[in-house]
């Protein structure tokens, strides 16, 4: 697509063009009026956003960054939360607060994100702290509550760095019904110094399953401060890629760790050898060593 034709769709709108008292309100509001008009794209400027609150990307809504966007992350809050059908690519977001607590980017199973056409994706982003703390969750997603899901999204080349969980899918058994967190991928994924860079917490199956998720072509560095690759709850998981320097660790322990609450679940990274796996789950759990 040519600038010229971005510049003339009507279905673009620029978060330059909005006013608000803080950058996340001016971010807000150009989201909002999308939203409400039934516009699909809302662009950011190339420049930095200094961010004190959580930006919500409305159902329905693309927020894009320019080639040099940057939301820099403020304040202990969660940066941005994504709606069923919402997306978020092309930028970089920047965590500027040390001891952060929060998640970056979260997605909540009450928006219900099910079925195959759901159109929630995000994409081509670096997601960085660079508060001099490892600390924090770069992707978090939650389902708790009867009927909330997170199945069928997609993430694709997305670099998460410094982080105390790099990427945390968790599902909590509801007071009634069934919560998922199911059959969600992510592709061209890049971690660096997280302590536990993938998390799966759930149980094997229902009422609060964590399952049918697919990780692919991984590439994970860890540092001094990691202290494990992955965890896993759930079933029918599958995950391959390449871990990088294990001898980086500073411990000799497992770093890759089947639950007892799992089953069935494939791992494909060859870089890890085998006493550096703890599998406490079933004998349907199957790994690939060197």
């Amino acid at each position: 697509m040519e600038v010229g034709d971005i510049a003339d769709n009507p279905n673009i709108v620029y978060v330059e063009d909005f006013a608000g008292s803080t950058p996340q309100a001016k971010i807000q509001a150009a989201i909002n009026f999308a939203y409400t008009n039934d516009k699909k794209t809302v662009i950011a400027a190339n420049k930095d956003y200094y961010m004190t609150g959580t930006v919500i990307i409305k159902q329905g809504v693309k927020l894009r960054g320019s080639y040099g966007t940057r939301f820099v992350i403020g304040a202990n809050v969660r940066g941005f939360e994504a709606e069923k059908d919402a997306s978020l690519c092309d930028a970089s977001i920047m965590v500027d607060y040390r001891g952060y607590t929060k998640e970056v980017i979260y997605l909540d199973g009450k928006y219900k994100y099910y079925n195959t056409w759901n159109n929630t994706s995000l994409n081509n982003l670096v997601i960085v702290n660079w508060s001099g703390t490892v600390s924090g969750t770069g992707i978090h997603l939650y389902s708790g509550g009867s009927g909330h899901e997170i199945s069928f999204v997609n993430f694709t080349d997305v670099k998460i760095v410094a982080f105390a969980k790099g990427i945390y899918l968790k599902a909590v058994k509801p007071a009634s019904g069934f919560a998922y967190v199911n059959a969600n991928r992510f592709d061209k994924i890049s971690l660096d110094d997280c302590i536990d860079n993938i998390v799966l917490e759930g149980s094997e199956t229902i009422p609060n399953e964590c399952s049918g998720n697919s990780f692919t072509n991984l590439q994970i560095q860890p540092t001094r401060n990691t202290k494990r690759i992955m965890t896993i709850q759930g079933q029918v998981n599958k995950i391959d890629g390449i871990c990088w320097e294990l001898h980086l660790i500073q411990h000799s322990d497992p770093v890759f760790i089947f639950k007892p609450e799992s089953n069935n679940n494939y791992l494909d990274m060859r870089t890890i050898p085998p006493n550096r796996i703890l599998n406490s789950g079933k004998s349907g759990n199957r790994f690939e060593t060197l």
